[in-house]
């Protein structure tokens, strides 16, 4: 029976999930959160961000969805870093209203600077010493581009509100510290909302009280979080879980808060959840709130927010369930310290869809994944992952490079090391405890590669993070006596910021039909590289990058015969003297150029001759490849200088 139901729970998952990656899902999920991002410009930490460590904040709230309008009391536990902090300083907008500061039962006096709150303390803390105080506070939210406290509808008119903060949208409905250094230990959310409405938010349901016509939600969460994770959303929401198996046999709910007209909708599809989660948890490491939940609310805005164990959802699409869970790793649990790394938060996420893609309905969307990204990079001949310019919004969320390019380098990555290292190294940095439940930079991640590896990978970075383009690849071949080929692989790049792109490039090589294949790693450190590899069949087909591993376009393939039968063509034969190599040739043509590589593609000598010999004393030892320029054509060849 057991195994009926697995059965049928695959038939439901692949009915109601299979629909193929959307082409546009990344550009839609970029454009939206690009919205989010307009605030960035408008925001800097103020310059005593540094001196306290944030360890507990205690939220409790009052509000009714069919008003915009909040109250609230924020109890702050807090650390001194540094000698001597004799105040605190808390974002706020300055449409709402403090209307008192109480520590120990005592009001505190406060200023208002601009958009900050600024509290003198009731005593200097050394370094260390903790202290407490409460901010009472109200007024009407009003977000300052995108909206980050939002008063709507669903249904049939029902009231809903939701928060979305990030980047920097916290300071417009909470007095916090807005920060990208310093996370919140541990937090408590409690709302008190008219009994019709329920409550999704971070952490861990506590308790769920009714009394005089009002509901009173109490969520604890017990991991660090960043300010713009802090999130609540208040409508008439329906329950349920489903439930994910980890390690050790314990179980993890995955908890759906969606609208009463969605159910049934929500049911068929956020079974998904489950199965994407098991992929990640087997090649990550298990997910990192495991102690808590997962889980979904539905709202109103166009697309979806990884708000930390709660991600807040349109709709249950495939594709934007995979991309937020991951944000559960890769953003929440360690999230970006820098807004020019952004591709830490959005390329890893954007990859971990395509390998969702991979391990799930057999495989079926993976290569149609690739090509999509791929398509959508080489869309344009420029552009780099890394962001110079962070106040450039559609530059800081551009689905080709944050996004999708971003991915593509992790598969590269991939490639380059292996699957064994690749995944090695990721696993490291997730458990790394400099960063995890902390913030990473993009050269922790980096190191961790190169630790795993045993390899200087700042020519990678160079040409793919901070350079522009991709390489066009062309090849030679030609089948060699005893079961040799010789491939000649050659490059041009789309941008001039990068000459040459040094990769590993796969090649499979076919027999007449396709009836045999082989497959090779050419490592690709020059133009024009010149390689001997060996096979057990006459190959016909030649094709670069077959499973799609590199950014890349491919120019052209040519088959050559480099050395015909000698009656019929130009020989060079090695003249027993020593003194070079000599060119025969037929009938009435005559050598006027010769172009000698090394097996690397450095030209090592170009001649212009009258005569037949090629002086080749000075070459060391090796293979070279040998263009012969007559009056009627191009020839070209191989031979060895020996000892």
């Amino acid at each position: 029976m057991k195994f009926f139901l697995f059965i049928l729970f695959l038939f439901v998952f692949r009915e109601v999930s299979a629909q193929g990656p959307d082409p546009g899902f990344t550009e839609k999920m970029a454009l939206s959160e690009s919205r989010k991002m307009l605030k960035i410009a408008a925001f800097r930490e103020p310059a005593n961000y540094g001196e306290t460590d944030m360890i507990y904040q205690r939220m409790e709230w009052q509000v009714d969805p069919a008003v915009k309008y909040i109250r609230g009391k924020i109890t702050s536990h807090f650390k001194a870093k540094v000698h001597s902090v004799n105040q605190l300083t808390f974002d706020l907008l300055n449409n709402l209203t403090v209307d008192s500061v109480v520590q120990n039962k005592t009001r505190l006096f406060f200023t208002r600077s601009g958009d900050n709150v600024i509290i003198p303390l009731g005593k200097t803390l050394s370094s260390g010493e903790l202290d407490s105080l409460s901010v009472y506070y109200q007024g009407a939210p009003v977000a300052t581009a995108f909206g980050s406290f939002v008063c709507a509808t669903h249904g049939n008119n029902v009231p809903i509100m939701w928060t979305l903060s990030e980047p920097y949208g916290a300071r417009e409905w909470w007095p916090c510290k807005q920060s990208l250094s310093d996370k919140i230990d541990s937090i408590d959310i409690i709302v008190d909302a008219p009994q019709p409405y329920r409550t999704a938010a971070n952490g861990l349901l506590v308790s769920e009280k009714i009394s005089g016509g009002r509901r009173v939600m109490h969520w604890k969460h017990r991991y660090p979080i960043a300010t713009y994770l802090v999130a609540f959303a208040v409508t008439n929401y329906t329950g349920y879980s489903d439930w994910v198996t980890l390690s050790g046999g314990r179980s993890m709910p995955v908890l759906n808060y969606v609208y009463p007209e969605s159910l049934s909708y929500a049911q068929s599809k956020t079974p998904q959840t489950v199965a994407v989660m098991e992929v990640f948890n087997r090649l990550f490491g298990e997910y990192p709130f495991s102690l808590e939940k997962y889980g979904h609310a539905q709202f109103g805005w166009g697309g979806g927010m990884e708000h930390q164990t709660m991600t807040f959802i349109v709709n249950f699409d495939y594709e934007l369930i995979a991309h937020e869970l991951d944000h559960s790793w890769f953003g929440n649990c360690i999230t970006l310290a820098s807004w020019h790394d952004i591709w830490l938060n959005e390329g890893f996420a954007t990859y971990a869809t395509g390998l969702s893609y991979e391990h799930l309905f057999d495989g079926e969307y993976w290569k149609t994944w690739k090509m999509n990204v791929m398509n959508t990079i080489m869309s344009a001949s420029n552009g780099s992952v890394y962001v110079a310019d962070t106040t450039n919004v559609s530059r800081v969320f551009s689905s080709r490079l944050s996004y999708n390019k971003g991915a593509y380098l992790l598969h590269m990555l991939r490639w380059k090391l292996g699957d064994t290292l690749f995944f090695e190294a990721l696993r490291n940095y997730f458990n790394d405890p400099a960063v995890k439940f902390g913030f990473a930079t993009q050269q922790q991640w980096v190191n961790h590669l190169q630790q795993v590896s045993g390899t200087n990978l700042s020519e990678f970075f160079n040409d793919w993070y901070y350079g522009e383009g991709f390489p066009n690849y062309s090849a030679t071949f030609e089948n060699q006596p005893g079961n040799r080929l010789w491939i000649q692989l050659s490059q041009s790049t789309s941008h001039g910021s990068v000459p040459f792109f040094e990769m590993p490039v796969p090649v499979r090589v076919y027999s007449t039909g396709r009836k045999d294949s082989a497959d090779f790693r050419l490592e690709h450190q020059q133009n024009n590289q010149l390689f001997d590899v060996p096979v057990s069949f006459r190959v016909a087909e030649l094709v670069i990058d077959p499973d799609l591993w590199l950014i890349r376009r491919v120019d052209r393939i040519t088959a050559a015969e480099m050395n015909p039968a000698p009656e019929q063509d130009i020989r060079v034969v090695a003249l027993p003297t020593g003194e070079g190599w000599q060119i025969i040739c037929n009938n009435d043509e005559v050598p006027e150029r010769v172009d000698i590589y090394d097996i690397a593609g450095h030209l090592v000598i170009k001649e212009t001759t009258g005569t037949s010999l090629i002086r080749t004393a000075s070459l060391p030892s090796g293979v070279y490849l040998v263009k012969i320029f007559t009056n009627r054509r191009v020839w070209q060849g191989k031979m060895v200088k020996g000892n």
